[in-house]
Formats: C-alpha cells, structure tokens, sequence
C-alpha cells in the first residue's frame, strides 16, 4: 500500500507563539509591575526609564534598583485534541525578565537628571516534546499502527541597555528621553516524525524538519513629558517606532519520505539572508491622583498598525518548488488599565491593578506558515488580562516590595489534526479546539540608596 504524507499535526503551535507580538507582556520597577505598568504618568521607582523618562526630573532621592527576586510559573492548557475531550498540559518555571537602574550626575549639568537601566525586554525559552501512538482498531485498518513525534524548541531574548536624560522646562514641567540599544535574537526548531506499520508489515518514514533564526541590533527611542499638578500628576509617553541597524537570518528546510512509491528528499540551507524587525509607534498617557494619603493610577495606551512584511526573505530554491514566506501583520489596539495604593500606616501599603492586554496580531509570522500547505488558522490572537497585588514596606533606608500578578488569556483555533486523503478515514472531531493561557509572577523587589551618595560623572 502506498502510505500518503500526513499532514503536519498543528498542537504545539500555540506553545511558541504565545506573547509573541504583545505590548505590554512584561512590566518593569518594582512598583510599576504591582501597578500592572499603570504609571505612566505617576511612575515614582526607576522604572521610569521605561514607562516615561520625564519623570526622572521629578525624583527627589536618586536611588539604585534591582527586582531582586521575580520567578514566574506559566501554565498551557489545551482542550478537545485528538478527538473528542483530548487535553494537553504544559507548565514551566522562569525567572521573570528584570530590571537593573541607578541615577548618576554630571557635575557641570547640575538641571539636568540622568539614569542608566538594563531591561530584560523579553526572555522565552520553551522545549516541548509530543508522541502520539495510534492502533489499528483507531485506524479503522488503514493501518496497523502509526506514530507521530513532534519537537519544538522556541528562543527568544530581547536585552535592552541604555540611558535616560530629564530636566524642569518649568518648576511642574519636565521633559526627558531615554535610548536604549536593542539586542534581539530568535531561533525556532520544529521537527516532525511520522512511523508508520501498513497490512503488508512495510515500515514507512517521513521526516520533516524546519529551523530558523533571526538576529537584529537596533534603538528604541522613548519621548515623555510630566505635568505635576496640586491635586493630580500627568503623563505623556511617546515610543518612536524601532530603528533597526543590523539583520541577519538563517533557514533551513528537509523533507524526507522512505518507504513508499514516491520517495522524497528535499533539504536547503540558507546561513546568511536578511531579515527585518518591525515595531511601531506607541503613545501612552497617564495619571496619578491622589485620595487623602491614598493613590489612584490609570493609563491608555495606543500602538499603531503594521502593514504586512517579511520577517525572513527566504529566497527560492531550486531544489523545491514550495515558495517560503515568514510575514508579519499586526492592527492597532488601545489598552488601558488602573491601579491603586491603599496607605495603611507610615511603614505599610497596599498595591492591587488590572490592566487590559489586546492582540495586535492580523497575521503572526510562525514556524508554521513554512511546513503547511492548507489555510490553517494557526494564529494565537487571545487577548490577555493582567492583575497585580502585592504591599510596600517602608524602613529607615531600604523600601521592600513583595507581591504577585497573575495574567491569562483564551483562545480558539481549527482542529489540529489534518489529512488531506479520503483513503485514511481516521476518525476526528471536527470541533474547534480551545487553549488557555495563565501566567503567575512572584515578585520581592528592593530599593536602596546608591552608598548613600549620587553617582558623579565629572
């Protein structure tokens, strides 16, 4: 019997491409993040380097900063796999992508305020492994037994370095821009094994295996302004989209099917092509609003669109007719969200906040776009939900800040399992299957005076 190529199964995808595309997946300063990076117009710890360097003009203590301690425990589950009421379950355990800030002085600047941070932008790293093995009684005796294994391993680090500047244009007015240099790396490996046992005993193998890589050194360049009224404090926050400076790509492709009529080998290796890296312009605005010795903060947050473009331009092989793309497309959102301090005594507070986190994704460049040749929908588009708690304890000379937030989101996607040829009728459900998304971050965050002095640049 003649053993047809089984299409790919689509389970993993949505293990690699979570968070991918999002803006406001990670939230930096040991108060921002309990504020779920609502503080846009009220940030008071050092992630102001991030959210709006304005503000820098503004701090009266300059201080050094370290989120000390932040792990984070991420849970995938998906539902209605594999037939009816099939589930797969997936958990890991990070540390949370962190912030390293300080303030120093330039002795003949004395209006002028600078910072210097170290931003973990983004650091994923997911190794997930699937075997599947079929018998012949839920092969219908198409075949007597049949395997599939699936690999995936996704990477990808985004280290941001870089500086801050702010000064008063007015005693309640200040302007200030941070530049940081970007580092960016991504490298996806899917690999994909069919086994199968036909009536005659012929063993039958396919094997398909695809990598990627992209590299891409930039700045990113962030713009704010900071009102500090008598009963209210304003924020503007500009992030000018990414200016890329250096790319580079790598791909590789191989297909091998053995043991029937029609054997295949197809292999292509391209270890220098270019790549582009895409991120748009973003406006945040923000305030903080002070209720007695309490504090309320909120925030809205636009990012426009991207048009459609090729994350790998993958040339066109000889050796294969299939044509590889790797695009990109993303909408505008707005998101917004509130936070607030509840001021127990002079040493204890209380932090709580929920933010909104929408997909931007029209269509999301994955490893997936280049080993399927159906209109799959294989898109993870959920929107995410971020919520913070956590207290602030105030010593003589050290503030700490302990807490968690917890962030999930849910989606629905076509059946994963797809083969193209009526001769297998291996039994499916036809239904849409569902992922679920929950991410828990435990964070202890200190802030300390940098040995008591300022940091002098002269």
């Amino acid at each position: 019997m003649k053993l047809n190529i089984f299409k790919v199964l689509f389970i993993l995808f949505p293990i690699v491409l979570v968070g991918q595309g999002y803006y406001n997946r990670e939230n930096f300063g040991n108060r921002s993040l309990l504020l779920s990076g609502n503080v846009t117009g009220s940030v008071e710890d050092l992630g102001l380097t991030y959210y709006n360097p304005a503000r820098i003009a503004l701090v009266e203590n300059p201080i050094f900063s370290i989120n000390a301690k932040a792990y984070e425990y991420n849970t995938l589950n998906l539902k209605n796999i594999f037939g009816r009421n099939g589930k797969l379950d997936d958990s890991s355990f990070n540390e949370v992508p962190s912030l390293v800030a300080g303030t120093f002085k330039i002795d003949k600047w004395e209006n002028h305020h600078f910072a210097y941070a170290f931003i973990t932008k983004l650091r994923d790293n997911r190794n997930i492994s699937l075997v599947k093995n079929l018998k012949q009684e839920e092969l219908e005796d198409v075949l007597k037994e049949f395997t599939a294994e699936i690999h995936s391993t996704n990477k990808e680090t985004d280290e941001w370095f870089g500086v801050t500047w702010g000064t008063k244009i007015k005693d309640n007015l200040s302007i200030g821009v941070s530049a940081f240099a970007s580092i960016y790396n991504f490298k996806n490996k899917f690999n994909l094994d069919y086994t199968g046992l036909d009536q005659l005993q012929h063993v039958n193998l396919y094997n398909n295996e695809v990598i990627m890589q992209q590299t891409s050194y930039g700045m990113f360049w962030k713009v704010g302004l900071a009102w500090k009224l008598k009963k209210i404090d304003l924020g503007l926050n500009i992030d000018l989209p990414y200016l890329e400076v250096y790319n580079k790509g790598k791909f590789r492709f191989q297909k091998y099917l053995s043991g029937t009529e029609n054997d295949i080998f197809r292999f292509i290796d391209f270890k220098d092509i270019k790549s582009r890296r895409k991120e748009p312009l973003g406006i945040s605005v923000g305030a903080g609003i002070p209720i007695g010795k309490h504090r309320f903060h909120t925030k809205i947050d636009w990012h426009g669109k991207l048009s459609e473009y090729d994350r790998l331009l993958i040339p066109v092989a000889d050796s294969i007719s299939k044509v590889f793309s790797f695009k990109e497309e993303r909408r505008s959102v707005i998101n917004f969200g509130i936070g607030g301090e509840y001021y127990i005594d002079e040493k204890w507070s209380l932090y709580g906040s929920a933010s909104t986190d929408f997909s931007p994704l029209r269509s999301n460049a994955n490893i997936f776009d280049l080993v399927d040749d159906e209109d799959n929908n294989v898109d993870f588009e959920s929107n995410f939900y971020h919520f913070g708690l956590g207290v602030n304890l105030s010593m003589k000379r050290v503030k700490l800040i302990m807490g968690s937030t917890f962030a999930t989101g849910t989606d629905r996607f076509d059946q994963p399992i797809e083969f193209p040829d009526s001769n297998f009728e291996i039994p499916l459900n036809e239904d849409p299957s569902k992922i679920t998304v929950t991410r828990w971050q435990f964070v202890v965050g200190l802030e300390i005076p940098l040995f008591g002095y300022d940091v002098e640049f002269k």
